[in-house]
């Protein structure tokens, strides 16, 4: 699995690849051609105007009850699923040899941290997740102890294309293993590879037979809390690959060779998509995955499909009116011939009549002057017939190129699919133009024969001829400086779709980075509230304490207070006393002032 942001889908197809078959011990694999094109991506790249469908209709995800999400539930490693039948082994040559990473890479680029489009469920309890592009790409991804386990598919395809885990990934084609990469992204030399066919050969038959179960079984909902807890863990994979492509100096290099601004132009649409997906997804999940859960794609579709919808309309009534308008064109080249072939029977007929009369000379004369007259008259309605045709083609020119401008600006509607049947329209319709003009050509030999009776009339046709081919020279020139100001003008409003592309997603950005800082400062106000809470039970507290010393002084001071009172009444008791004690002794002075002292 890929570990790079998405940012961007740079797709180069795989050219074609000297491949040998590896025998056993240390013997090298045999020279063996083997083609590894990958057709279909290739004549996607080379045809730009095609339109892709709609994205697929991602099941909407689902929210379990509790606040905790479930477990996943791991797979097998690759040491404890059953054994396979052995696979053969072929070794690219060249920088090629990273053409199965760098799809993957960029496919997963392209997927981003969008949510898995639907789950489906496998054997033991393990539960797949799956993406699906627009043109039917697929990457699986199942859950083990360590990660993750990717599988990526071709359209259409039963077996895949590379099986990754955080350990290793290995390529395939056509039931041979081709290349293993380690976790730095390093292409093993061929001895190493083939030390992992056995693991190879178990990815591979796991890999088939978990496309087959996905095709049998139904489509199920992702939990949002789950995948809210291991999307981490998909984008520190992502992360790997981007890091082992720029140290990797041979894969940075056939990245960069390989189609990759045409396949930046290509996906640029479904990148947009997944990247509004993510968005909404992490919208929900700041709400706590409250409400209804967001349809990913559904209005995009609805959207994509109104507008194929309407401009399959307007190709229509174009066709329509092309139509209309070639046959009002027949039927007045038709009254045309019938007009010419009158005055051509009156003529005759007159200079029979004038041959008869002994004006025989003069009306050969007239006859040969109205011959000439009606060869130029034919002429003219031949050039008139073949301007009308070149305005046609022109006109259709200007209306496919329109329609490609309009295409190239709703790049997110392309389909390979698509793509190969207006290849072969284009073709059918290049031969029907070259049936038309050798028809054509054939004509004009014929009507070259006949006007050869006369050199004088000869010569005529020649300078009409040069005459007519400077002037659709001349109007060639000028169609071709018509076709480059619209091509320059579509191409003004690509770049402009490019820079109103960046803007979005720049002040998306930055209204992330506002709610950050939002958020931020709510929380520097709740801590700032906690503490002045705090100061506040702190000043009370010792409030309280100082009300309490007070308490304990004053009730020091008043024992003190009782204290004396105490001792200053007894004081007045023994002076009480003393008279009494003094009256006993008798009235001896001596004995009382002995007591005295």
């Amino acid at each position: 699995m890929p570990h790079s942001k998405m940012s961007r889908l740079r797709w180069a197809g795989i050219g074609t690849m000297a491949l040998a078959l590896a025998a056993c011990g240390d013997q090298r694999a045999d020279d063996t051609d083997f083609s590894l094109a990958d057709n279909g991506w290739m004549a996607a790249l080379s045809n730009e105007g095609a339109a892709l469908p709609p994205l697929p209709d991602a099941e909407p995800m689902t929210v379990a009850e509790g606040s905790a999400p479930p477990p996943p539930r791991y797979a097998p490693p690759v040491e404890q699923l059953p054994a396979a039948a052995p696979i053969a082994y072929a070794q690219p040559q060249g920088d090629d040899g990273y053409a199965w990473i760098d799809r993957a890479d960029m496919f997963a680029e392209t997927l981003g941290e969008a949510p898995p489009d639907y789950g489906f469920a496998y054997e033991d309890g393990v539960t797949p997740w799956a993406w699906q592009s627009s043109d039917d790409y697929l990457r699986y991804a199942e859950p083990i102890d360590g990660g993750y386990r990717y599988y990526y598919y071709e359209p259409g395809a039963a077996s895949p294309w590379l099986v990754s885990d955080p350990w290793y990934s290995y390529g395939y084609r056509d039931e041979r293993l081709v290349t293993v990469y380690d976790r730095g992204g390093r292409a093993l030399p061929w001895r190493e590879a083939r030390a992992r066919d056995a693991y190879a050969a178990r990815y591979y038959a796991r890999a088939r037979d978990m496309r087959r179960v996905a095709r049998a079984r139904d489509r199920e909902r992702i939990e949002a809390r789950q995948w809210a807890a291991q999307r981490a863990a998909i984008r520190r994979d992502r992360d790997r690959w981007r890091e082992a492509r720029q140290a990797q100096t041979q894969w940075a290099r056939y990245r960069r060779d390989r189609h990759e601004a045409q396949a930046q132009r290509r996906w640029a649409a479904e990148r947009q998509a997944r990247e509004r997906a993510a968005v909404r997804f992490a919208s929900w999940q700041r709400e706590d995955f409250r409400g209804e859960a967001p349809r990913f794609y559904a209005e995009q579709r609805q959207r994509q499909l109104a507008e194929r919808r309407a401009q399959a309309q307007r190709q229509q009534r174009a066709q329509q009116e092309r139509r209309v308008a070639l046959a009002r064109q027949d039927r007045a080249r038709d009254r045309q011939q019938a007009q010419q072939r009158r005055a051509q029977a009156e003529r005759r007929a007159q200079i029979e009549r004038q041959r008869q009369g002994g004006e025989r000379r003069q009306a050969e004369q007239r006859l040969a002057q109205a011959q000439q007259a009606d060869r130029q008259q034919q002429q003219r309605q031949r050039a008139q017939q073949q301007a009308e045709q070149r305005q046609q083609r022109a006109e259709r020119d200007r209306m496919a190129q329109r329609r490609e401008a309009q295409q190239a600006r709703r790049s997110d509607q392309q389909q390979q699919r698509r793509a190969q049947a207006q290849q072969q329209a284009q073709q059918r319709q290049q031969r029907a133009a070259r049936q038309a003009t050798a028809q054509q050509r054939a004509t004009r030999q014929r009507e070259a024969d006949a006007a050869r009776a006369q050199r004088q009339q000869r010569a005529q046709a020649q300078r009409a001829e040069r005459q007519q081919a400077t002037a659709r020279e001349a109007r060639a020139q000028a169609q071709q400086a018509r076709a480059q100001r619209q091509q320059a003008q579509a191409s003004a409003e690509r770049q402009q779709a490019r820079a109103q592309q960046t803007a979005q997603r720049e002040q998306q950005q930055a209204q992330q980075r506002d709610a950050e800082r939002q958020q931020q400062a709510r929380q520097q106000q709740a801590r700032q509230q906690q503490a002045r809470q705090q100061q506040v039970r702190q000043d009370q507290a010792r409030h309280q304490q100082a009300q309490q010393r007070q308490q304990r002084q004053a009730e020091r001071q008043q024992q003190a207070r009782q204290q004396q009172a105490r001792q200053q009444q007894q004081a007045q008791q023994r002076r009480a006393e003393r008279p009494t004690r003094v009256a006993q002794g008798g009235g001896q002075p001596g004995r009382a002032r002995v007591e005295r002292d």
